[in-house]
């Protein structure tokens, strides 16, 4: 039975004579969710990139449940990555191939499908209902390229859950989103989380972004882990205004921290 843990250890990844990430050990538990913060160049996107197999290190072990994803062929590790929905920064399209929103919903159930083996009823029903649960029904039938930024976030959401995701990696879901985009989409991320019981890892550079439900939160610097505990030790602590070199006012409003640049810096 799969669960949706993942285990990092002893994790080194070089790109051009660089360390861009350096992790002694990181456990995520089935269930949990695990808020990535950091500067730009911190390493968050290869994180990610490195939890659903799109990187491999140039040393070290990547678990998903007790399987090692580095030991892997292709093969076998495309058949876990079906448990794993990876949602990037900006949802990249060939603008000749006008799919539909449904269609990109349904890719999800294409990749957990045997080799040339068409979608069924039973498929296209699941592609509807999270259509349906993210609210995207009367859109259902426009291209992916005319929908909003949110409409293509919720999209892309909702093709991962088609496919039956186990964890979702979200890359800055809210980025380049007006307020009440980032609003609504942050709700959508609150409300799967409790209602489909997965794994969430989220990157944000806004603090206020991250649900409720956030319990964890890892602040990256130059690829290592620097903190890792609760949002309120993590964003309080001495290691966040070094690493953002700032004075930092953290005030909470809605269930949520909000963090204010007091433009000291050091």
């Amino acid at each position: 039975m799969v669960t949706g843990s993942l285990t990092l250890s002893a994790i080194r990844i070089k790109r051009t004579g660089r360390v861009i990430l350096d992790i002694d050990n990181l456990n995520i538990e089935s269930g949990e969710f695990l808020g990535i913060i950091g500067t730009n160049g911190a390493g968050k996107t290869t994180l990610l990139k490195l939890c659903c197999g799109l990187f491999r290190p140039n040393q070290g072990m990547v678990k998903f449940d007790d399987i090692d994803f580095t030991r892997l062929g292709s093969w076998k590790k495309s058949i876990l990555r079906k448990y794993i929905g990876y949602i990037p920064q900006s949802a990249e399209y060939n603008p000749d191939l006008p799919f539909t929103l449904r269609e990109v919903v349904a890719m999800g159930r294409t990749s957990v499908k045997p080799l040339l083996k068409g979608l069924n009823r039973q498929d296209y029903e699941i592609v509807d209902h999270w259509i349906d649960q993210l609210g995207l029904n009367e859109l259902a039938n426009q291209t992916f390229r005319s929908l909003s930024g949110g409409e293509q976030q919720k999209t892309l959401i909702a093709r991962a859950m088609a496919q039956d995701a186990k964890i979702l990696l979200l890359d800055e879901p809210c980025s380049n989103l007006d307020f009440n985009w980032s609003y609504q989409i942050t709700q959508v991320i609150e409300n799967l989380y409790h209602s489909a019981k997965v794994t969430i890892l989220m990157v944000s550079h806004q603090s206020n972004q991250l649900p409720d439900s956030c319990r964890r939160i890892i602040l990256l610097h130059k690829g290592r882990i620097i903190i890792d505990g609760s949002p309120d030790n993590v964003f309080n602590s001495a290691e966040f205004e070094q690493t953002y070199g700032c004075h930092v006012e953290i005030m909470s409003a809605d269930r949520r921290i909000n963090s204010v640049n007091k433009n000291i810096y050091y």
